[in-house]
């Protein structure tokens, strides 16, 4: 669940992760222009933005509560769940059943979330890439991470023998999908301040499949609830894209099954904003 709360501290929208995800795929189904090749495999890529966060539907079944805050927790304050790594195996394995090349996408984003994206991308995240020291694991977090690499490193191994440059593709779409999920994480949360949004910057992004040209994406709001992208990489301008959440009302001192209430009769709303060159 992602939290963004109100400056005044008196409501949260609250943004499942799935609607989270399926923002970071409305970035993916429309990436590309004269400038940015589309991706490859399309239907694929989109496919794994769409579900790469799925898990969590069971994490939230359950519905942390933030007593203090009064609400659901948010996603940088859910205390550590048992159930995550099983889940995330589910989905991954779930995902790869339908497609293959979508499940190992998913699986890298994972293990690279819990290395710092690779050191693959900056942003407000990490504004040293791979210089950025990396966060220690829990033993079972460093397990799964292990065991996962070597069933992608068997995937891509067994999809380079058949296609020579299957090892440049797949890492210029792992890159793509860190992407996709910033500008997500920028929309639903990291890009608010009191007086509405701020600049940001992600990179370096990948332009093409055939070469190794990057830039840097820069985020410039202009009011009104539209960002200009510099340089521009969706293939229509302008561009409006939205997300699904409601507004919880916040409260402390109320107990779980008042938070959960209060959650669960929440209006729900759809939250959106104009794209531009």
């Amino acid at each position: 669940m992602i939290s963004l709360d109100s400056a005044s501290n008196r409501r949260s929208f609250m943004i499942p992760q799935e609607s989270h995800a399926d923002l970071a795929a409305q970035f993916a189904a429309q990436w590309g222009n004269e400038m940015f090749a589309r991706l490859a495999p399309y239907d694929t890529m989109v496919f794994a933005a769409v579900y790469h966060d799925s898990q969590y539907r069971e994490l939230e079944a359950d519905l942390p509560i933030d007593l203090e805050q009064g609400r659901p927790h948010g996603h940088r304050t859910t205390p550590y769940s048992a159930k995550k790594i099983p889940s995330l195996y589910r989905n991954i394995e779930w995902v790869g059943a339908h497609d293959p090349y979508a499940g190992l996408i998913v699986s890298m984003h994972h293990t690279g979330l819990a290395q710092n994206r690779n050191g693959v991308i900056n942003s407000w995240q990490s504004k040293v890439g791979a210089k950025t020291p990396k966060r220690p694991m829990q033993p079972e977090v460093a397990a799964m991470v292990a065991e996962m690499e070597s069933r992608q490193h068997a995937t891509i191994a067994r999809l380079a023998e058949h296609d020579p440059s299957a090892r440049d593709q797949i890492s210029t779409n792992y890159r793509l999908f860190q992407v996709f999920d910033l500008l997500s994480l920028y929309f639903c949360c990291d890009g608010h301040a009191e007086d509405g949004m701020k600049e940001a910057t992600i990179g370096p992004v990948p332009v093409s499949y055939s070469s190794r040209a990057e830039v840097d994406l820069h985020l410039i709001p202009t009011g009104d609830g539209t960002v200009r992208l510099d340089p521009y990489p969706f293939d229509r301008s302008p561009l409006t894209v939205s997300v699904a959440g409601r507004t919880v009302e916040r409260a402390s001192g109320r107990s779980e099954e008042d938070c959960k209430a209060a959650y669960y009769i929440a209006p729900r709303e759809t939250r959106s904003w104009i794209l531009t060159r």
